[in-house]
């Protein structure tokens, strides 16, 4: 269950009686995991029971990030930088992702201005392990067409694609303020309501078109890659990266 699909199901009061400013952003702490379910006080007992077995928590470890920062602190982090497109610098190499610069230093470790989720840390880590130097084709792909993209497309569609949509159907200018603050820049000229390229790694940028729907078809946001993505990520983790900036989006709107 993403976002949306959850903050549907709350009373929507904003109370704050959870510890959270709105229900948008108990949604977005419960999906993250960290926050729990019945810190809502306002939720029925077969709500919760219902909600408490859709909600899908991330499968995300310590060890795991442990293992990769250890792997990458053997790595030369210099000629991982021209893969990326990151930047080199004393500590390490400096790389932005969903507007926000990061620092993968040498040994591994992952900084920021802030905290740093550890989805962020593990998706860098997977980027600078397996981006090779290619350059980008400037082809625009949907998510189908990425290698492996057909076992991920529903997947992606339900953590991407239909949050993005409800977002953009419940609040237009709010969703278009929050991907602006991201960096994204509005591209003339395509077949859509409105267009954004987005770059959520300096070597993945993405395409974001919104149909704005009319009496015979519904409201409609698509995501198109560059055709070389998935030589910089592989699909899976590109879910897992979209669906970060589906939650990142969630917070700039709250």
């Amino acid at each position: 269950m993403n976002t949306i699909e959850l903050y549907k199901e709350l009373p929507k009061t904003n109370c704050a009686d959870c510890g959270q400013k709105t229900c948008m952003a108990f949604s977005i702490a419960v999906v993250k995991g960290s926050a729990a379910l019945h810190t809502c006080p306002h939720l029925d007992k077969h709500t919760l029971d219902k909600l408490s077995v859709s909600v899908v928590k991330l499968d995300v470890t310590e060890a795991m990030f442990d293992k990769l920062k250890e792997e990458t602190g053997k790595l030369d982090l210099r000629k991982a930088a021209v893969a990326t497109g990151a930047v080199v610098t004393d500590h390490g190499i400096i790389m932005r992702c969903l507007g926000r610069d990061y620092t993968v230093k040498y040994d591994g470790s992952v900084e920021s201005g802030g905290v740093v989720s550890l989805w962020i840390k593990i998706l860098l880590l997977i980027h600078i392990k397996t981006a090779d130097a290619s350059e980008l084709a400037n082809d625009w792909v949907s998510f189908d067409r990425l290698r492996m993209g057909t076992v991920k497309i529903g997947a992606f569609k339900k953590e991407c694609e239909i949050p993005l949509t409800d977002m953009f159907i419940r609040d237009y200018t709010a969703a278009t303020a929050s991907i602006t603050s991201l960096g994204a820049v509005e591209v003339p000229g395509q077949p859509s309501t409105a267009a954004w390229e987005l770059r959520l790694l300096p070597k993945i940028p993405i395409l974001i078109l919104y149909w704005q729907g009319d009496d015979e078809f519904q409201p409609e946001v698509k995501v198109l890659f560059d055709s070389m993505a998935d030589r910089y990520l592989d699909v899976e983790s590109l879910v897992f990266l979209l669906r970060e900036l589906t939650i990142t989006l969630g917070e700039c709107s709250v």
